[in-house]
């Protein structure tokens, strides 16, 4: 019975010790600290990529057999928030991309179809996938972008995270680099295409 009593607790110690760690992974994901080393990317298998674009386009009430090339702008921008949330940020950046091409103005309440609605705020997203990969001076304009069509004044964004994120980046100004679209294209024929 006493060798039970001393697993138990060592199960016990080690459980508790690893709870902290695993709600750091949790917290890390998300993107909501303020400390760099949190903010990390994932790349889904394409198993999770394909059933979550199948359901993304279930809830924006759309034919999965639709053409990839022709679907509206709420569909990329509720897909790349799915991404986003899922972890991976580098698809999450393409559809966020594209949403934006097809919609560039954010809006509070834009209306999709129907009568469903979203609040459609696509550069502080897309300022929060950069963020995730580190990618310090993208992040830095799509949070400018998000400043000057006022998406971070509609109260549509909690002011903790909006924080979080300009303190994230103001730490890593000093990071040399440039934001180039083309080094998230999802494919080499895109590539060429924006080339030209």
């Amino acid at each position: 019975m006493i060798p039970d009593l001393k697993t138990r607790l060592v199960t016990f110690i080690a459980i508790a010790l690893a709870l902290p760690v695993v709600a750091t992974a949790d917290t890390a994901i998300a993107g909501h600290a303020t400390e760099t080393p949190t903010y990390q990317s994932t790349s889904l298998q394409p198993a999770a990529v394909d059933a979550l674009r199948r359901k993304v386009l279930v809830q924006c009430g759309l034919d999965s057999s639709g053409n990839r090339n022709f679907l509206p702008w709420y569909f990329h921008f509720q897909y790349g928030q799915a991404l986003l949330e899922a972890g991976d940020a580098s698809r999450a950046i393409v559809e966020l991309n594209q949403s934006i091409d097809l919609r560039p103005e954010p809006q509070a309440r834009k209306r999709t179809y129907g009568m469903w609605f979203l609040d459609y705020l696509p550069y502080f997203q897309l300022a929060e996938a950069h963020a995730m990969l580190a990618n310090w001076p993208c992040a830095e304009h799509a949070m400018e972008l998000s400043r000057s069509t006022g998406e971070t004044t509609l109260g549509r964004i909690e002011t903790s995270r909006i924080r979080a994120l300009e303190e994230n980046i103001d730490r890593h100004l000093d990071e040399v680099g440039s934001c180039n679209l083309r080094d998230y294209q999802s494919s080499p024929s895109t590539d060429s295409a924006s080339a030209s």
